[in-house]
């Protein structure tokens, strides 16, 4: 059975490629298919002698990461992204799909309440950089950076108490600068 050949047969999946199998048995229970620039997440639901069901849905490659790192169920992937979810069933001959909304879909159909990944450390390691380099979600860290100078723009009539025997004044208009660490275990008054 080829996947691929089966979902093309849907208007919107001209482009379809099984990208990602996830888990499978003696077929792809779980996994992701690209077409175009989106990216998908599938369950295969059904599998008897008469027919196949596979129910799918837009995802996102943070979403397909918090999967493969077990911080969210099988279900909750399935069903975060978007509310909208196709479900296609393939009877050998035919090929028939229907679009719904998450709240129209049988609870027997979606994945189990949860249920996890369970990956083991490393298991997803290779999809999981794969993911990463895909993902288009720019992440910055930022790292605080200690500043020469101690900067006070404040008009005030108290005491600030920054050790036990150190006082600063800040009963003044004008901005001070001085130096970080020279403030320690003295009495300073910038007045």
């Amino acid at each position: 059975m080829k996947i691929e050949k089966i979902f093309r047969k849907i208007p919107d999946f001209q482009k379809v490629i099984l990208d990602t199998i996830l888990f499978e048995s003696k077929y792809p229970v779980l996994f992701t298919c690209k077409n175009d620039k989106d990216i998908y997440l599938f369950i295969c639901c059904l599998v008897n002698s008469e027919k196949i069901k596979w129910i799918g849905t837009r995802t996102t490659y943070d979403n397909l990461i918090d999967l493969l790192e077990n911080k969210i169920t099988i279900r909750d992937a399935f069903l975060n992204v978007t509310n909208n979810k196709i479900m296609i069933e393939y009877d050998g001959k035919e090929v028939e799909y229907e679009l719904k909304k998450s709240s129209e879909i049988p609870d027997e159909v979606l994945p189990t309440v949860g249920e996890y990944m369970d990956a083991e450390e490393g298991e997803y390691e290779e999809e999981i950089v794969e993911f990463q380099k895909r993902n288009k979600n720019i992440e910055y860290v930022i790292q605080p950076q200690i500043s020469k100078f101690l900067i006070l723009r404040y008009k005030a009539v108290s005491v600030l108490r920054v050790e036990k025997d150190s006082e600063i004044d800040l009963d003044t208009k004008d901005v001070f600068r001085y130096p970080i660490g020279t403030i320690h275990n003295q009495k300073v008054n910038l007045a």
